[in-house]
């Protein structure tokens, strides 16, 4: 799953720059599919909940979703493919040991990581938006299951963003530490995109470009393209629909989804 924080984050500066204070609650549904570059075809159907509280320059989000996994059971949500040992793994007869073989393939479904955010947006005196992100994924989905690596993750973010007169360009980079579990060892990454939006029948289209590290030696970083169309669908809520697409191995192939966000 690629569909973090720090990207719904954009989607919504995309439909205001600046958020009013107060809290909000939000339910997507986010589909994926690739093989990862194996010879397995891993599908991943994730549904967040979101909940998010603006105070002034600070801004608050915590995010933990319902998620259906079928496939290789290296290949984790969020992370792409990475050498898990765990025997009891996705398709690996629940818990009966021997050699995992590459080419295990199983689903399982449950509870994913509870991700938690913290943004401090900068007051520069001008029109450049600079927004401070740290942020946590916190290891609460089932690592026997494959629905997540068992430890937990920190990074942080930085994120610049500035309107030219309905054209909105925005782009960041971060870095996060990886924690490793009793059967997965990854390593720390960094991560980049860069995108536009534009004003188009009372919302926002845009396109943006995502770049990250890939989580484990001898596979391929992850690229992909995601375009996307933000409206308001009320005085305080909004949709988000976007469709994405895989351009490197270490990337799903195809992706897509919706977002409603509800503020009170």
């Amino acid at each position: 799953m690629k569909r973090t924080a720090l990207f719904f984050a954009l989607f919504a500066a995309t439909v205001t720059a600046h958020a009013q204070d107060g809290a909000s609650l939000g339910v997507g549904v986010d589909y994926s599919s690739g093989d990862y570059g194996s010879d397995t075809t891993t599908e991943i159907l994730s549904v967040p909940v979101t909940a998010k509280f603006v105070s002034g320059n600070w801004t608050y989000k915590a995010s933990l979703p319902w998620m259906r996994v079928s496939g290789d059971p290296n290949v984790l949500p969020g992370l792409g493919t990475v050498n898990n040992t765990n025997p009891r793994g996705r398709g690996r007869g629940n818990g009966n040991g021997g050699t995992p073989d590459p080419e295990e393939s199983g689903t399982a479904s449950g509870i994913g990581d509870l991700r938690l955010a913290a943004t401090y947006s900068f007051d520069t005196g001008g029109p450049l938006g600079v927004d401070l992100t740290a942020n946590a994924k916190i290891a609460t989905a089932d690592e026997d299951k494959g629905l997540g690596t068992g430890a937990n993750d920190y990074g942080l973010a930085l994120d610049l963003y500035r309107d030219f007169g309905g054209t909105l360009l925005f782009g960041g980079v971060g870095y996060t530490e990886l924690g490793d579990s009793d059967y997965i060892s990854v390593d720390s990454v960094a991560n980049a995109n860069l995108g536009a939006s534009w004003k188009v029948g009372g919302g926002s289209l845009g396109a943006m470009y995502d770049w990250r590290q890939a989580a484990a030696d001898d596979y391929d970083d992850r690229s992909e393209l995601t375009g996307f169309y933000a409206f308001s669908s009320g005085p305080s809520s909004k949709f988000q629909v976007y469709a994405s697409t895989g351009l490197s191995d270490g990337s799903p192939d195809l992706g897509g989804g919706v977002n409603y966000t509800f503020g009170f």
